[in-house]
């Protein structure tokens, strides 16, 4: 069943036989999470990568006496601090859980072993990293050419289930107070 669930993600990137993702699977296991679980501390490395089957999370950093929101992360999208991962440092990222969640996780050794021959782990591995390095390059451009209102419809587009993620956290994503969001929120889009 996770076999499939991550072939259907990750076809749009590259497309592999359905065991190949199965045998990825296998590496892993699925746990549920509350609302509000920290994966990883700030200050920690990352020991998980984490693939949301269901929910919503993010990466949030400690600024200011405040959470700033680096990165959202829905249903079927990875969430994790992946420079931590793959480099085993720690790093000032927390990882969070916005809602009651169900998450595919590998551990970072075994993780490594989709590197071994003929498990497609390093085509893979790159792809994904293109993809996620494109989607982060368009948000800072966003962030530059963008209102935050635009930004916001955008994100409605992509996942209209933008509602659970807590006000403040999806504020500080978009670079905007809460009262700002809010105004927007409220407006008949």
């Amino acid at each position: 069943m996770t076999g499939k669930l991550l072939k259907n993600y990750f076809d749009s990137i590259i497309e592999l036989k359905e065991e190949v993702w199965d045998n990825f699977a296998a590496l892993g296991h699925v746990k549920s999470f509350p609302k509000e679980t920290i994966l990883k501390q700030s200050g920690t490395p990352e020991k998980y990568f984490n693939f949301l089957l269901e929910g919503s999370g993010g990466n949030l950093l400690w600024y200011k006496n405040n959470f700033v929101c680096t990165d959202i992360s829905m249903q079927m999208e990875p969430l994790c601090d992946y420079v931590s991962f793959i480099t085993q440092n720690p790093s000032s990222l927390e990882v969070r859980i916005f809602e009651d969640s169900k998450i595919f996780q590998i551990q970072y050794q075994n993780f490594q072993k989709i590197f071994l021959e003929g498990n497609y782990g390093e085509q893979v591995t790159r792809l994904a990293l293109e993809s996620a390095y494109k989607e982060k390059e368009q948000q800072q451009i966003d962030l530059l050419t963008k209102t935050a209102k635009q930004r916001y419809l955008d994100m409605i587009k992509r996942d209209c289930r933008l509602e659970t993620i807590p006000l403040n956290y999806m504020a500080s994503y978009l670079g905007i107070t809460p009262q700002s969001l809010s105004r927007i929120r409220s407006q008949k889009i």
